[in-house]
C-alpha cells in the first residue's frame, strides 16, 4: 500500500506466539538503515531486542500488534526492568517501551498513534505507575509525556534534555520521587550490536 492512500480500520490486539517471526521481520524493516552498517556494523538492532525481550523483560499484556486487513503493520512492546534509583538507594519501578515499529509503507498514517493510545490506556488500566523513556520530543508530548526534569528525575549521568520524557499513569505516582533513571540493559545498543549481527547471520539468508 502506498503512502497517502487512505487506510482502512486499524485493529490493535495482543501479540501471540504465531506473530513472532512476522513481527521481527517488520521491526527489522522499520529500523534498517544502511548508514548504521558503517556506524555500528549492522543495519538494525531493534528486531533482536524484541526477540530477547520475549519471555524475559517484555510484558506480555503490554505487547501489541496493529493489523490492517489481517496484515500486521505495526508493533509495540513494554518492558519491566527500568527504574528510578533514589538517593537513599531505593528503587521506584517504571515502565519503558519500545521498539515501536511500523512498516515503512504504513508510516505516518496513524498506526503508531493507535499503538501508543491503546497501550497507554491498557497500562493505566493494569495500574502501572509511570512510563519513562527516550524518544522524539516533538512527537510524544501529544500523548501526555513531559520532560522528565519536571518530575525531578535525571538520566544515570545526571543529565536532562527534551528527548528524556516521563508520564504518570496513576496521578501522583512520581510525586516526591527524585533520582536517576536506570534503563534496562537491552536498550544499550553498544552492548547489543554484536549479538544482533550474529542473530541476523543465523536467521537471515
Amino acid at each position: 500500500m502506498l503512502k497517502g492512500v487512505k487506510l482502512k480500520k486499524i485493529e490493535i490486539r495482543q501479540e501471540e506466539p504465531k506473530d513472532w517471526i512476522e513481527v521481527e521481520t517488520l521491526t527489522r524493516k522499520a529500523f534498517w538503515r544502511e548508514e548504521r552498517i558503517e556506524k555500528i556494523g549492522v543495519g538494525a538492532t531493534e528486531h533482536y531486542m524484541v526477540h530477547m525481550m520475549r519471555g524475559d523483560t517484555g510484558i506480555d499484556e503490554l505487547t501489541f500488534v496493529a493489523e490492517i486487513d489481517d496484515e500486521i503493520v505495526g508493533h509495540i512492546i513494554y518492558t519491566k526492568d527500568s527504574y528510578i534509583l533514589q538517593d537513599d538507594g531505593s528503587k521506584v519501578e517504571v515502565l519503558n517501551f519500545g521498539p515501536i515499529s511500523v512498516l515503512p509503507e504504513y508510516q505516518k498514517q496513524g498506526v503508531g498513534k493507535a499503538l501508543m493510545n491503546h497501550s497507554i490506556e491498557r497500562a493505566r488500566a493494569l495500574e502501572y505507575g509511570a512510563i519513562l523513556f527516550f524518544g522524539h520530543p516533538t512527537y510524544y508530548p501529544k500523548f501526555g509525556f513531559k520532560e522528565a526534569k519536571e518530575f525531578g528525575i535525571t538520566t544515570y549521568s545526571g543529565r536532562n534534555f527534551p528527548a528524556f520524557m516521563a508520564m504518570e499513569l496513576q496521578d501522583g505516582y512520581l510525586e516526591g520521587i527524585s533520582g536517576k533513571y536506570i534503563e534496562g540493559p537491552i536498550y544499550n545498543e553498544e552492548k547489543t550490536k554484536e549479538a544482533a549481527k550474529r542473530y541476523d547471520e543465523r536467521t537471515i539468508d
